[in-house]
């Protein structure tokens, strides 16, 4: 009795025998429903499927043992292997214990993987899209601020460049001027010796 009592510590255990229970039940509809329209002579295919069960799509979608259920009996997906296996029917070799090569590879349908966004219900999607925006406007806003941070740190810079720029002409020419200055001085020092002489 003990052993059937969720631990203490699982608080989901409840739900997950839940969702393991409604998957179970899909699955069981899902027989029934083809068992129904096999017996009846009708196609299976999603429509008559939910005219039968209630079932839709999406719901045996989500269940993986209740999609390969459905792609083994899908009226459309069984034909579609017969013509694979009868196209590939010549080229087939056999084993040794008489199976052809690949035969149980034809009874199964190639899917793309399945994208595990497509689990979500719309408003975690939702969500998640309002945490994108929120995210990138964030990263915006940051980029903004540091673009901004950079152009006045550059125009302070241009600023000390230009005053840098300017103080070094006004030294150009100071030094000039004393260039000027010290070959007069010389050159009156000469006329001095010269005229003492």
């Amino acid at each position: 009795m003990t052993d059937l009592m969720p631990s203490p510590h699982d608080h989901f255990a409840h739900l997950r025998a839940y969702a393991a229970a409604q998957k179970q039940a899909t699955v069981e509809r899902l027989k029934e429903a083809i068992t129904q329209l096999e017996v009846e002579g009708c196609p299976v295919n999603t429509f008559t499927i939910k005219e039968v069960s209630g079932l839709n799509y999406m719901v045996y979608y989500r269940n993986a043992e209740a999609l390969s259920l459905f792609k083994q009996h899908s009226t459309h997906l069984r034909r579609e292997r017969e013509k694979e296996q009868t196209k590939q029917h010549g080229t087939r070799t056999t084993t040794k214990r008489g199976r052809a090569k690949g035969e149980e590879a034809l009874h199964e349908v190639k899917m793309k993987p399945r994208d595990p966004l497509l689990d979500y219900k719309r408003p975690r999607l939702v969500a998640l899209v309002h945490e994108a925006r929120a995210e990138r406007d964030e990263i915006k806003e940051h980029a903004q601020s540091d673009r901004e941070a950079l152009e006045r740190r550059y125009a302070v810079l241009l600023q000390d460049h230009m005053q840098c720029g300017l103080a070094i002409a006004r030294l150009e020419g100071e030094l000039a001027e004393y260039r000027a200055f010290m070959d007069r001085f010389r050159s009156s020092l000469r006329h001095e010796e010269h005229g003492s002489q």
